[in-house]
């Protein structure tokens, strides 16, 4: 690195000459002294960006030195150099703050690599991420070419989440855009894929597991005699948003990580009823009218009832539970009194557990101006989410089930996207005030930026009469109304929502958790 400016310290200086030769040569420049104490002088009257400091001197030791050298300047790098790999000294120089050490005899690489891994690593790693990023666009761009299937579109989602996560920690702005482009043109495709085949699944064995398949394939094969079974639903939970909290969850239990898809609209009265019922929003109407009732406060009207329909659907299954808890929790007090129950809960066949704070975060940030800073992005939405995670009672509720011993399945209900584009729709008065996704009649939408519903029984949707129907809004669009256009936009864009067709809100994590050993 040029004109970079070392202090060597060592009482040998006299056997540094070649070093120092061959550090000038490649344009450093420095200053060698023979003991702690010219050293610490040295420190307090120039500026350096680097010491590399002997470890066995007379007088004053590298320890005593280095320990000196941080009180003057904390963040000043120090390289140990020594003889020695004894375990106690270098827990000793690594407690003292050293940036790396170098084991003599000293051969000049040594000192250009540690000087790289301190002054350029963060350069290296961008280039070499960079290389590999391109690597992962041109194979993406190929897999687009060839028409994936939804087996693909999951693999090309996770691969699109674990690279949101790599590139949160080097903050590159050029291949962050890159990346926030690649994702526009995968969910562009993918809202098409899912508008020429989602009522087709609903017909077919050819499909992934949806909503309604997450009870009798996931949950109800777990239970056994001994232990219960925890399934847990954080509500409105991506897929990157898991993976920025699996790491913890990890060390509490053996994973084994599944994908499925959301029924259409991706919204709590739909699939998250879905789930528990194990059926479709048409089918819940015609079987549960008096669950599926008419309102504006949609997501709190049609989802008091997700217990009940969780016996039926667990009865209709053959099986009969005698023991079984479901508790939603929206507050810290409801929380807290989750886990003052857990240890009671030991004898229970199936434990539910819905938290419902990722939700009414994307529902509040809409709202708030102060979330709105707070949470500007996806990145942050990650980071938000693992702060929230590490000091939640759903952290703590997972570490009392771990002792117990018992198996937890974690999912969600649907995802959300990150709205950046309105979208003019119009419709009767009433029309369904939801943002990406609208149940009215004369509904009429740009077909670009979103799917039409003409049938809505073909996509296991109740109708209110002959000439209702859906539209979902598509990629990264909302809805606004002509009239109201302006004031919609100030509101909306750039808010994270849910309701229609994306990678983010259909294509949800499902993680099975064994207890460890």
């Amino acid at each position: 690195m040029d004109q970079l400016r070392i202090l060597w310290v060592d009482d040998e200086v006299e056997h540094l000459k070649p070093f120092i030769i061959f550090l000038t040569e490649r344009g450093y420049h420095l200053k060698t002294v023979s003991n702690g104490a010219d050293a610490i002088e040295s420190v307090l009257n120039e500026k350096f960006d680097l010491v590399l400091l002997d470890e066995m001197m007379p007088g004053l030791d590298g320890l005593s030195t280095l320990r000196e050298i941080k009180k003057i300047n904390n963040t000043l790098p120090v390289v140990m150099v020594t003889k020695s790999e004894e375990e106690g000294l270098m827990e000793d120089a690594i407690a003292g703050q050293i940036a790396d050490y170098i084991i003599k005899p000293i051969n000049p690489n040594q000192i250009i690599m540690a000087i790289k891994k301190i002054f350029q690593a963060d350069e290296i790693r961008k280039s070499k991420i960079g290389e590999e990023y391109a690597q992962f666009s041109a194979a993406l761009n190929q897999k687009l070419f060839s028409t994936p299937g939804w087996e693909e579109w999951s693999d090309i989602y996770q691969q699109i989440c674990r690279w949101d996560l790599t590139l949160d920690e080097i903050n590159d702005s050029a291949l962050s855009q890159m990346h926030f482009l690649e994702k526009l043109n995968s969910n562009s495709e993918f809202s098409n894929y899912i508008g020429e085949n989602y009522k087709n699944w609903l017909k077919s064995d050819e499909r992934p597991f949806l909503s309604f398949d997450l009870i009798s394939e996931y949950v109800v094969p777990k239970l056994d005699k001994d232990r219960p079974v925890y399934f847990i639903v954080l509500d409105c939970m991506r897929l990157d948003q898991y993976y920025a909290i699996e790491p913890f969850i990890k060390e509490l239990f053996d994973i084994d990580l599944n994908l499925y898809y959301s029924i259409l609209p991706t919204a709590t009265p739909y699939s998250r009823n879905a789930i528990f019922s194990g059926l479709l929003p048409t089918d819940i109407a015609k079987n549960f009218p008096e669950y599926w009732v008419e309102s504006s406060d949609l997501d709190n009207s049609r989802n008091r009832n997700e217990h009940q329909l969780l016996e039926a659907h667990i009865e209709d299954l053959g099986r009969e539970l005698e023991q079984s808890k479901y508790v939603k929790i929206f507050t810290i007090e409801e929380g807290n009194y989750t886990l003052r129950k857990i240890d009671s809960w030991k004898h229970e066949k199936l434990v539910v557990l819905v938290y419902n704070f990722l939700d009414l975060l994307a529902h509040h940030r809409s709202k708030s101006q102060i979330l709105k800073e707070t949470i500007p992005d996806e990145q942050a939405l990650r980071a938000f989410t693992k702060h929230w995670f590490l000091h939640s009672t759903f952290y703590e509720a997972l570490k009392l089930i771990a002792k117990q011993g018992a198996k937890v399945i974690i999912t969600t209900d649907h995802g959300s996207i990150r709205v950046n584009r309105a979208s003019q729709l119009t419709g009767d008065r009433d029309t369904t005030t939801t943002v990406r996704y609208k149940q009215g009649r004369n509904l009429s939408s740009n077909n670009k930026h979103a799917h039409y519903i003409k049938d809505p029984e073909e996509y296991g949707l109740p109708s209110r009469g002959l000439v209702d129907n859906y539209v979902l809004a598509k990629d990264d669009y909302y809805f606004v109304y002509p009239n109201s256009f302006h004031q919609y936009m100030k509101q909306y864009n750039g808010t994270f929502q849910h309701g229609g067709i994306s990678m983010e809100e259909m294509i949800l994590p499902l993680a099975v958790c064994k207890p460890k050993g």
